[in-house]
């Protein structure tokens, strides 16, 4: 009797288990349901916003990006938009937004609806007309690549060498940023501050900017005088680890290149 008893119980545990991995299954592939779902609604709305928002351009540009950008009507669809950030030949191709709340853009695509997919964004500390030494703009690093998806990418010298120049096109100029360094780092490291000491303190902080790169970007000495970019994601690791790709003012452009 006590041992049918025992093999019931173990039947019953058993079914319990089942149970429980049908229902851990049921949740996992719910959640990854509504993650694609997410990432098909915000590549596709980013898709409008390409076509809606980018002009072919005129033959007059400075330098020929292959489009200038009608900021009239993205201002009109959302006053945050304070630009638009390039990698040429890349996915990264989308409105740039700065509000008030750095976590906004985090659950919000650049039309304000809410979604895991967000906006990039230009860090509500920075100036939006990147006058700053150092700037700083987040996106997430999505599974499909969209976004700053593709940034974990300048791991290898290769690509590097072959997608070298951010630009940021503003309302009135365009400005090229050249990487010269790609790392990981940890959201209270040094590769975030945006005050400086004394001016020594953010010349040692331009070579540590350098030295850091897990790839070599050929980068020599950089002048004091040097303005930096960084493009920061989540590496989905932990909750606090990064990664950044960094970049320094190369040359500026004039509003020619731009609708306005």
């Amino acid at each position: 009797m006590a041992k049918t008893q025992q093999k019931s119980g173990k039947k019953r545990l058993l079914v319990l288990l089942e149970v429980l991995f049908v229902l851990l299954f049921l949740v996992a592939a719910v959640r990854v349901g509504m993650m694609i779902h997410d990432y098909r609604k915000g590549d596709q709305l980013y898709q409008k916003a390409s076509d809606s928002f980018l002009k072919e351009g005129d033959g007059r540009q400075a330098i020929d990006l292959g489009f200038t950008v009608d900021f009239k009507a993205l201002t009109e669809a959302n006053g945050d938009a304070i630009g638009w950030i390039l990698i040429p030949d890349t996915p990264v191709s989308y409105p740039l937004m700065q509000t008030d709340n750095d976590k906004y853009y985090l659950k919000h695509l650049y039309n304000r609806d809410y979604s895991d997919f967000g906006s990039i964004f230009l860090t509500t500390q920075c100036a939006k007309d990147f006058s700053d030494r150092h700037s700083i703009i987040y996106g997430h690093n999505t599974k499909n690549g969209s976004m700053f998806g593709s940034l974990k990418k300048y791991k290898n010298k290769d690509y590097l060498t072959d997608h070298p120049y951010i630009y940021i096109l503003l309302p009135d100029r365009v400005l090229e940023y050249k990487i010269v360094s790609a790392f990981t780092a940890e959201t209270h490291d040094d590769i975030y501050l945006l005050q400086y000491d004394t001016e020594q303190d953010f010349f040692y902080w331009l070579q540590r900017l350098v030295a850091l790169s897990e790839v070599s970007s050929g980068a020599g000495e950089l002048p004091a005088t040097s303005k930096v970019l960084t493009l920061s994601t989540c590496t989905s690791r932990t909750q606090t680890e990064r990664f950044t790709v960094n970049a320094v003012l190369n040359n500026v452009y004039s509003a020619v290149n731009v609708s306005q």
